[in-house]
């Protein structure tokens, strides 16, 4: 097996795992999923509201209630930027010789779609249910992931190539 196949089946892992990562959180039901959302907002709040751990229970709820909105949106942001991102490497190998901005469109149309299944998922599962603001939220993630990967990449090869210069200006003294 050569080297790219490797690295080919290696991100196809990765993508498969970022995928089983969504459809597990994406299956729990409703209360385990508020629960896990709140465990999470109330790490973050602890983190960052100075004296949070002391106010009073109406004051806490006021900021769980707003906070956790955005904890939650910001996780279905991150979890798809990172599935945007990991289809894009797979495809840097999968699709050898096209351009990056190809496979860019193609990693967010991908995760997109996955997006869309994952609502419908949600149908089934208790205390869940499809939501398209989340299907947004979710492509905004992915075609974010799949940007930063484009610009990892670019920067990658940028710096591999100045490394090569440096060696052969030093070997040409």
């Amino acid at each position: 097996m050569t080297g790219i196949q490797m690295k080919r089946r290696a991100s196809l892992f990765a993508v498969i795992a970022v995928a089983a990562m969504i459809f597990v959180f994406s299956a729990q039901e409703g209360e385990d999923s508020s629960r896990l959302s709140q465990g999470v907002t109330e790490w973050v709040l602890g983190a960052v509201v100075p004296g949070y751990g002391a106010m009073s229970l109406p004051q806490k709820l006021r900021y769980l209630k707003l906070a956790g909105f955005w904890v939650r949106k910001a996780a279905h942001f991150s979890e798809y930027a990172l599935l945007g991102a990991t289809l894009l490497i797979h495809l840097r190998y999968a699709m050898a010789g096209r351009r990056y901005r190809a496979m860019a469109l193609w990693s967010w149309l991908i995760a997109t779609l996955y997006a869309c299944t994952d609502e419908l998922h949600q149908m089934f599962v208790g205390g869940r249910g499809p939501a398209i603001r989340d299907v947004l939220i979710d492509s905004a993630g992915a075609l974010a992931g799949a940007w930063v990967g484009v610009a990892a990449i670019l920067l990658w090869h940028s710096v591999r190539r100045r490394r090569a210069e440096s060696r052969e200006g030093n070997d040409g003294r």
